[in-house]
């Protein structure tokens, strides 16, 4: 199982700690009604930031001996199911800030219907890479999908 790299909750943090310096500062002010305004748009950061980490906690991906499995979505939850059949090709991206900090893309390349699955920001996304493919030469060494029982 994989999921994004938490750097990923970086900005919304920041954010929230930013206008909880604001809400601070508000206190300084002669007129009562910047309290308010800073105490709002706190408000406002902290349950942002919060929803941020409550969407990361469930965005995932799994890869099986039989699949891969991108499952996103808090209120609705939505999966996307690739078979290791139907994987052509697997492509794992970075940039230089992706390297520093280990994170990165993976694009899984399938022939099934919902096409490419683009999975950004994860943690290692080279090991999912490996891992995927890893799956993939071993199913393809055991002879493929195993017979179905009725």
């Amino acid at each position: 199982m994989v999921r994004r790299h938490p750097i990923a909750l970086l900005g919304p943090a920041a954010t929230a700690l930013f206008l909880l310096g604001a809400f601070g500062a508000s206190w300084l002010a002669p007129a009562p009604a910047w309290r308010m305004v800073g105490g709002a748009a706190f408000l406002l950061g902290g349950v942002r930031a919060l929803w941020r980490y409550i969407d990361w906690r469930f965005d995932l991906w799994a890869v099986t001996t039989q699949r891969v499995i991108d499952e996103s979505g808090v209120l609705t939850v939505r999966t996307v199911d690739s078979p290791l059949e139907t994987i052509n090709n697997v492509v794992s991206e970075q940039t230089l800030f992706g390297r520093v900090f280990g994170f990165g893309k993976v694009v899984v390349q399938s022939a099934a219907e919902h096409g490419a699955v683009t999975i950004e920001g994860i943690a290692r996304p080279e090991d999912l890479r490996d891992a995927i493919l890893e799956m993939k030469e071993r199913r393809r060494a055991t002879g493929g999908p195993s017979p179905r029982v009725p």
